[in-house]
């Protein structure tokens, strides 16, 4: 393999971007050499595809806790106490210990995702005494069980006596809850996102259109995490919902001293095809004007996709778009996002943009790895065209 360019050393050097070069990976790529290696050279920040989502903490059923006795504990609620499982998270966050450790000058940050999200959360956290065929709580109930999630989970990573304290650098509070449509909250509260594979939402089935779980969330994470810790609002296709999202973030701090939600999270899955970059330049800098933290946070670039299909078909089309036509759409996108971090009003946005996370390390790996939409193919080793483009588009700086 021949030496490349590193690209956090690249956004570091040469770039308006003054903040993560990021990288979801999962927890058992770590195994592989040759990976920790990619991850180490390229990237100063981690994000777990999977690992951090209630689904895999929670589990398919309920784990409690037991006394000395072997009887099942209950909290104040009356509710079992769970056990929450970390393991597969911890895997990631050791591996990024270690290496901070022995590399002080040289450390990898975690961008926590998620805390609330409707899809990948087990129905059972929903229910009485977290049955699943019980019935659904009343909002108090699950607005306690929603505080005590958060709670744990942040106190795990960044409590007084966590090993890891201090590796998380954000969190992804909330994620994807809006509606295609338009999100008008006094008017209209059902425009949040109920419903998951054609079925309501847990939120949904509880709260019924209130949308109070959602601000509450961020006022539980701003209770527990550690103040450096910047809270997102999280979202895909946000370059076609600037109004909802800034609608929605807007809500979330009516009548708060300071904002609870500081900053808000693009995902960013674009097809070469769709949004246009024009497109994409415009919602980005709107964003900024709005004065939000802004982190581009599930980065890739497919090719050959089905933007015409349904949302769940993901689909490859035979449309021959070629590694070329990518590694164009991505040197002039990358060059309109440093164009905008680089022309936002200061005074308004100080910060602007803070990161940049790429959805995956290659092709072969990639949820879309049929549309190619990444800067390695299937070997880590050989960058594409498309790598080249990025680390050239950060010469405009």
């Amino acid at each position: 393999m021949k030496d490349i360019m590193s690209i956090k050393k690249r956004l570091e050097q040469k770039s308006a971007i003054n903040g993560k070069a990021g990288v979801a990976i999962m927890s058992d790529m770590l195994n592989d050499e040759k990976i920790r290696n990619l991850v180490i050279k390229h990237y100063n920040s981690i994000t777990c595809e999977n690992e951090m989502k209630p689904e895999i903490i929670l589990g398919d059923v309920p784990v409690f806790s037991v006394d000395t006795e072997g009887s099942i504990c209950l909290d104040e609620n009356g509710d079992p106490v769970l056990t929450l499982d970390f393991s597969k998270a911890d895997k990631i966050m050791d591996f990024i210990k270690k290496h901070n450790e022995k590399n002080p000058d040289d450390t990898i940050r975690v961008r926590g995702h998620v805390l609330v999200w409707h899809s990948q959360t087990p129905d059972w956290f929903f229910r009485e005494k977290y049955d699943s065929q019980g019935a659904y709580v009343g909002k108090e109930k699950m607005l306690k069980r929603l505080e005590n999630y958060i709670q744990k989970v942040i106190e795990h990573y960044d409590g007084v006596n966590s090993p890891y304290r201090g590796i998380i650098y954000a969190w992804d509070v909330v994620n994807e809850q809006i509606e295609p449509d338009d999100f008008h909250p006094e008017k209209n509260p059902g425009s949040v996102r109920y419903t998951c594979n054609n079925k309501n939402t847990g939120w949904y089935n509880i709260f019924q259109g209130d949308i109070s779980y959602i601000t509450q969330s961020f006022v539980f994470a701003n209770r527990y995490a550690p103040k450096d810790i910047k809270l997102f609002y999280n979202d895909y296709n946000t370059y076609f919902g600037v109004k909802d999202t800034l609608n929605l973030v807007e809500f979330i701090n009516k009548g708060e001293t300071a904002k609870i939600c500081g900053g808000i999270g693009m995902q960013s899955h674009v097809d070469v095809k769709v949004p246009t970059v024009a497109e994409y330049g415009s919602a980005l800098e709107q964003f900024l004007a709005a004065g939000y933290e802004i982190q581009i946070t599930e980065l890739d670039f497919t090719i050959n996709f089905d933007t015409e299909g349904t949302n769940a078909s993901y689909a490859y089309t035979p449309e021959h778009e070629t590694d070329a036509d990518q590694a164009k759409f991505v040197k002039k996108l990358m060059q309109t996002i440093i164009t905008k971090q680089k022309n936002r009003n200061q005074s308004v946005n100080p910060k602007g943009i803070t990161g940049i996370t790429l959805w995956g390390l290659c092709d072969a790996t990639s949820w879309r790895s049929q549309c190619a939409p990444l800067l390695f193919d299937t070997s880590i080793y050989d960058p594409k065209l498309s790598y080249t483009a990025f680390l050239e588009a950060a010469k405009i700086w």
